[in-house]
């Protein structure tokens, strides 16, 4: 019985070892498991977290472009009118109509009903009106440049030559011009919550330059149409009529004009080449500046007139290249240089201009070139004119009196002073007959011309303080 009990203990205490080990077992396997589960969601938090700092390294410049793109947004949208501004357009197509000389007959509008939470809805017009075909280019050019997108996506024109003799403006035939302009209405911004971006105004600032370059980048270069430029209307037949010349000069005449025009053209354009060579003085290109203005003035004053007088095709075509054309680069290369010489800071002649200046008056009073010293002098007038304390002020008060000079002693030089006659006497005054008049020496002849000395052959002035000497 004890072996029994001794046996059946023995076996209580295996089947309890057994079964502990069996527990052990399992919980190393689980503890396992859980381990490794730990272990997984361990690395799936840290591929989170690099997730997030790459997402964090890549803020600042996600900051960059959201403030140069919310700072852009109005130039983006600019182009695009809200519902408030198609009234403007329209007013503005009136202007346009005004600029270009097109006579509008009808305007309808087809917009299309808006969709909720869209941005932009698309709206079209069909713009019917009579115009020349320079007017309508002119009116389109208009369009394309207008400040709000407005695209032109389809234009019909009825050539009016038929009807030439009847129906014109300007010499040019009038045709009927249909249009479909279409544009967008901007619905304004996002609904959404705007992401706050710390230290906004400061991060603005700092990228104040890269947003004005965004700027310029999304803007649009315009032409600009310059008219008809000589070319003939391609939708009227090119063949002149037989009394198309009736009334008006012959071919002959016009042909003579443009001649004369085209001779002056090219006088003045030497004038400009002579201005731009290196070898050209300073006071030389004052002068020529001087006289090609002077031309160009007076060429705009007549060929407004003249214009006109030219209606042969072919001619027109030469008058357009020959004449409007290279006057406009003139005007347009003087501007430039009018606005260059304004921007300068200094208003008078440099240093060495000055001195060269002086040297020169001197070198041609000494000469007796009078009327060459005063032209140099007053080409550069209002160059010379320098303030006391300026280094120049010396040389400019020297070149105003050779000036002064130079200006004496050719009013002198005009005066009618008829020398007849002299009277030398070596012990008393000497005297000199004079336009019929004798004078001795000290005389004053006027308030501000006196004898100073008679010699046999020659008289002694002083004029306007200056003394000169007038020979038998």
């Amino acid at each position: 019985m004890s072996n029994w009990n001794q046996k059946k203990l023995l076996a209580i205490i295996g089947g309890s070892a057994l079964a502990l080990c069996l527990a052990a077992v399992g919980g190393v396997y689980y503890s396992q498991g859980l381990i490794e589960e730990i272990e997984a969601q361990v690395a799936q938090k840290k591929e989170s977290v690099t997730a997030a700092e790459a997402k964090l390294a890549k803020v600042p410049a996600l900051e960059k472009d959201v403030v140069i793109l919310r700072e852009n947004l109005d130039e983006y949208v600019k182009i695009l009118p809200n519902s408030k501004e198609l009234t403007a357009f329209v007013r503005m197509l009136n202007q346009f109509e005004r600029q270009s000389g097109i006579q509008s007959t009808g305007l309808l509008p087809k917009r299309r009903n808006e969709v909720k939470g869209e941005r932009f809805t698309p709206i079209e017009y069909t713009y019917e009106a009579t115009a020349t075909l320079w007017q309508c280019l002119k009116f389109m050019n208009l369009i394309e440049n207008y400040e709000r997108f407005v695209s032109i996506t389809d234009f019909r024109i009825k050539s009016g030559g038929d009807d030439r003799n009847e129906n014109t403006r300007e010499g040019d035939v009038v045709h009927r011009v249909s249009l479909t302009l279409q544009t967008y209405s901007y619905n304004g911004k996002s609904e959404g919550k705007e992401a706050q971006i710390p230290d906004y105004a400061a991060l603005k600032e700092s990228l104040r330059e890269e947003i004005w370059k965004n700027q310029i980048g999304i803007r649009i270069d315009r032409y600009d149409h310059r008219g008809a430029q000589g070319r003939r209307d391609i939708l009227v037949d090119p063949r002149e009529n037989g009394d198309a010349l009736k009334g008006g000069p012959s071919p002959a005449e016009q042909r003579a004009l443009l001649d004369r025009y085209t001779t002056e053209v090219l006088r003045l354009r030497e004038l400009h080449q002579r201005i731009r060579k290196q070898d050209t003085t300073l006071f030389e290109q004052y002068a020529l500046e001087k006289g090609l203005k002077e031309g160009l003035e007076k060429i705009a004053a007549e060929i407004e007139s003249d214009a006109g007088r030219v209606s042969y095709a072919p001619y027109k075509l030469r008058w357009a290249k020959e004449i409007v054309a290279p006057l406009e680069d003139l005007r347009s290369q003087l501007d430039t240089v009018a606005k260059a010489q304004t921007r300068k800071a200094d208003p008078f002649l440099p240093m060495k201009e000055m001195q060269q200046l002086v040297a020169d008056m001197a070198a041609d009073c000494n000469n007796g070139q009078l009327e060459q010293a005063k032209n140099r002098f007053e080409v550069v007038g209002s160059r010379v004119n320098v303030p006391q304390g300026d280094p120049r002020h010396e040389l400019a008060v020297a070149a105003k009196s050779w000036h002064v000079k130079a200006v004496t002693a050719l009013d002198f030089k005009g005066m009618d002073l008829r020398v007849q006659g002299v009277v030398v006497s070596h012990g008393g005054r000497s005297g000199v007959l004079l336009n019929g008049e004798v004078y001795e020496e000290g005389d004053y002849i006027s308030d501000d011309l006196l004898v100073k000395t008679v010699e046999e052959e020659q008289v002694w002035f002083v004029f306007r303080g200056l003394t000169l000497v007038r020979t038998m």
